[in-house]
């Protein structure tokens, strides 16, 4: 039966197939799905299971949803592979979407992709058929498994949801709460609050504010606070100011002949005039500075080509995608071309403007020239500019011990602002777990009572608000094997499934490779198996494992045919027939294989 929950359905595996008939297709059931790789009676005792296709298996359905291309695939390349994953949607539409290791960048989706909704009416090629590149395809993919009503747009990617339920790669394997060796912690709460019903768009202003904090702190010193900076230059401003003030009052109080007032009025004019000009002209070339950067920036940018970038970056890019690129393109390279006439009319006017004040510095600098002569021969101009120029020092050191502190306390500021945005936002994630607390108690509760039903002890999902966001972590019984991590991800994964598949906006399957039962007790290993069964029966969605048979803890299970009706393929190692391919795939490529 379809997989159901409130009145929709999930999405179903149907089979997976290929091109070449020696493949070994699969047919998958509702429920538990196991492939098993047996030891054949005539291998030897060099004979190896690894490379049969177990993890190959995941691996291919995974790249039929999507995924980039791994070396496993890479080594495919050139054979002319192209794999089928036949899937139901949620409503029930049956869809066949194939993908080739030779052209990655395309998938080719057979059904009715209209009421799919993966196409428009009218852009599939024929009837039932469209070929599509693998974003719009796991775009598609996303809104169809993980949409949550009433949430904005951009939520995690598919790509990035689906890692926690089609765990194969090793570096899956670490916790229940990363899919990647070196995930960024935005990243994996981002994933996990999403999944548990949280608000992950909290992860992103987390984020933000740690690159805030960085910026502040590399202007900060522990050693000397920026508070303690600006105490420091506070008694400077002020014996600064107190004596430009007296310097001030001793230059108005200055006796000079009646004959000299005028030129000595002239002479302060001009030295206001060229200080006036000086500053000018240091703003007009402050902005003509940023308008070449400007200038240069858009040169660089305009000879910058997406296509290389994603070239470089390992991804294909499909014609269309291509096509549509070269036209965003031309139209940013356009873009930029007008923005750089703009800046250059700009430089221009600045540059003229500078040349018109400098002329009108040499001018008055001239006529100050002129003045200051007849004034030195009154004999009490050599006190007056003595005092001038001691003046015009102490305005200088005040100017720049006050555009020190504006600098600390703006700083100080952005660092007072910093720890109240902080404040507010940790607020604001302790309501969000306070109020949502309901919807991750089914999660909380499940992953505890299968991690008892393995080890006889309690283990908790804890969830909670920490200095850098939502912070995940889970109590492990202190008994057990060493594989009890591996058994907190199943545990993990699910309760993800059961609550997913209850709110109707899961995937419908879960996979796990062989890997997950590595250094796990085989009592632990029949009952996760069991638990797994169980699970999937009773909350309608599809379980698959992979396993080696003499791992198998057949005298463990409270009834083997609870794993033996499960078994949707067995591999085996007598010739290269037994392997999923029909052929025995290179250590190289399995080498993640157990």
């Amino acid at each position: 039966m379809l997989a159901y929950s409130d009145g929709r359905y999930d999405v179903r595996l149907n089979s997976l197939t290929a091109n070449f008939p020696e493949f070994r297709s699969i047919e998958f059931r509702d429920g538990l799905n196991i492939v098993v790789a047996d030891r054949a009676k005539e291998a030897t005792k060099t004979d190896s299971r690894n490379g049969l296709g177990k993890t190959t298996v995941i691996a291919l359905i995974d790249f039929c949803l999507g995924a980039n291309m791994s070396d496993r695939l890479e080594q495919m390349k050139g054979n002319h592979w192209y794999f089928t994953l036949s899937l139901s949607t949620k409503s029930g539409v049956p869809l066949k979407a194939s993908r080739s290791p030779d052209t990655s960048g395309e998938v080719h989706i057979e059904g009715d992709v209209v009421s799919a909704g993966i196409v428009e009416r009218g852009d599939s090629s024929e009837t039932g058929m469209a070929d599509i590149g693998s974003r719009q395809w796991t775009n598609w993919l996303g809104g169809e498994c993980f949409a949550r009503v009433g949430m904005p747009a951009d939520p995690p990617t598919f790509r990035s949801l689906i890692r926690h339920l089609a765990r194969y790669r090793s570096d899956s394997l670490i916790d229940p709460f990363r899919t990647l060796a070196n995930q960024r912690a935005e990243a994996v709460q981002a994933e996990n609050a999403y999944l548990l019903n949280l608000d992950w768009r909290l992860a992103k202003e987390w984020a933000q504010l740690k690159d805030r904090k960085a910026r502040v702190a590399l202007a900060d010193d522990p050693d000397n606070t920026i508070d303690a900076r600006i105490a420091a230059l506070e008694p400077q401003l002020i014996r600064f100011q107190r004596r430009t003030e007296k310097l001030t009052q001793n230059i108005r109080t200055f006796s000079v002949l009646p004959e000299y007032r005028d030129i000595e009025s002239r002479v302060q004019q001009a030295i206001s005039g060229i200080k006036e000009l000086t500053n000018d002209n240091f703003a007009d070339r402050q902005q003509l500075s940023l308008y070449e950067s400007q200038a240069q920036d858009e040169f660089m940018s305009s000879n910058t080509s997406v296509e290389r970038l994603f070239s470089e970056a390992g991804i294909v890019l499909g014609d269309a995608v291509v096509r549509s690129l070269d036209e965003a393109a031309e139209f940013q390279r356009q873009v930029a071309a007008n923005r750089a006439a703009y800046l250059a009319d700009e430089t221009r006017r600045i540059r003229e403007r500078i040349a018109q004040r400098e002329a009108g510095q040499s001018r008055l600098a001239s006529q100050q020239e002129q003045d200051l002569q007849l004034l030195r021969t009154g004999g009490a101009l050599d006190d007056f500019a003595a005092l001038q120029k001691r003046l015009a020092e102490s305005q200088v050191e005040v100017a720049q011990i006050e555009e020190q502190i504006r600098t600390l306390r703006e700083l100080s500021d952005r660092k007072s602002k910093l720890k109240s945005d902080e404040l507010d936002l940790l607020s604001r994630t302790k309501l969000d777990l306070q109020e949502r607390f309901e919807l991750r108690a089914g999660v909380i509760a499940r992953f505890g009572e299968i991690m008892e039903a393995l080890y006889g002890e309690p283990a908790d999902l804890r969830i909670s608000p920490g200095k850098s966001g939502i912070q995940f972590k889970v109590v492990l019984p202190k008994t057990g094997s060493g594989g009890v991590h591996l058994m907190a991800i199943l545990a993990y994964d699910v309760a993800l499934s059961e609550d997913l598949a209850r709110h109707g906006r899961g995937p419908g399957f879960l996979l796990h490779d062989s890997s997950i039962f590595a250094d796990v007790d085989e009592r632990q290993t029949a009952r996760a198996i069991e638990i797994a069964e169980e699970s999937a029966a009773s909350y309608g969605y599809q379980h698959l494992f992979t396993i080696n048979s003499d791992n198998v803890p057949w005298a463990e299970f409270s009834d083997r045919s609870v794993f033996d009706d499960a078994i949707v393929l067995r591999l085996h190692d007598g010739d290269p027939s037994g392997g999923v391919l029909g052929q025995r795939l290179s250590l190289t490529i399995d080498s993640d294989e157990r």
